[in-house]
């Protein structure tokens, strides 16, 4: 993954200066968009993952820094791999899109 100077975080607009913070952030939009498409609550996702409320809204606002045992578990809660939860968001998006066309036409 190659960062730009012209990427930022989606909530607080300012520029993402790491690698890190890329992959923070299109986890967070991966987790939020994958458990909207699964109708699950936060509430909800957040028992089945075995994590907190509080941890999980920071994983989807993209300022967490979970475990890689944390990652399973929420790629396992929303049956997904490890690689689609942590592909760019974009690209991710761009997947899901693509799947729903397919199964429409």
């Amino acid at each position: 993954m190659l960062l730009c100077e012209e990427q930022t975080d989606p909530l607080s607009h300012t520029p993402l200066t790491s690698e890190r913070d890329l992959i923070a952030v299109s986890l967070g939009r991966n987790v939020t968009r994958l458990r909207k498409e699964a109708k699950l609550t936060k509430e909800k996702f957040a028992l089945m993952a075995n994590i907190g409320r509080p941890f999980l809204n920071r994983i989807e606002n993209g300022t967490a820094d979970p475990r890689l045992s944390v990652i399973v578990r929420l790629a396992d809660a929303l049956d997904v791999s490890l690689e689609e939860l942590l592909m760019p968001a974009e690209a991710a998006e761009a997947r899901t899109r693509r799947e729903g066309h397919a199964r429409l036409g």
